[in-house]
């Protein structure tokens, strides 16, 4: 379980390191605040986590310059071993209903969900993912797709909303 207070600190601390250097000590910091974190996990400056929701990153994993995890209470975030997050790629657990009923358009209740990034996976720069998905073993998610549903395995999807473009197992 996340804690906001010293996730806050963390994402301060982290802003200030070299962005491609400290690796061992910002999994330290974000540990401390309550992230699970594996071995030989590469966490780029700018990385944003916020949220009172669970996230484990497990082993070989690379999350690049600017991305923002957001893990809402009652969901969870799962990155399994070797995924690549691209800068600015954007992981978003949770969305508020639209109603016209009641003083905005917006409901005040919010949801939660997991995300599930499966071994191998790619999400590409400025992708963003949106709540409940699954990306399957070895997919790729092009920079800036809008990934909407679950990916299969060794799938490439791209676009908005993300699309199949190619099974990566067959050769081009």
């Amino acid at each position: 379980m996340l804690k906001q207070k010293r996730l806050f600190i963390v994402n301060k601390i982290v802003n200030l390191l070299p962005i491609s250097h400290c690796h061992k000590f910002k999994a330290i910091l974000y540990r401390w605040a309550g992230v699970q974190i594996g071995h030989n996990v590469e966490l780029f400056s700018g990385l944003k986590i916020q949220g009172l929701g669970e996230l484990i990153i497990k082993d070989h994993v690379f999350i690049g310059n600017e991305a923002l995890i957001m893990v809402n209470k009652g969901s969870k975030v799962i990155l399994e071993d070797y995924v690549s997050i691209g800068t600015r790629a954007i992981i978003v657990t949770g969305f508020h209903p639209i109603t016209p009923e009641g003083p905005r358009i917006t409901s005040y209740e919010g949801t939660s969900s997991t995300i599930h990034i499966c071994k191998g996976a790619s999400v590409g720069t400025a992708t963003i993912i949106l709540p409940g998905i699954t990306v399957g073993s070895m997919a790729h998610a092009v920079a800036g797709a809008v990934v909407t549903k679950d990916v299969e395995p060794f799938a490439r999807v791209g676009g908005v909303p993300a699309r199949f473009i190619r099974d990566l197992r067959i050769p081009k």
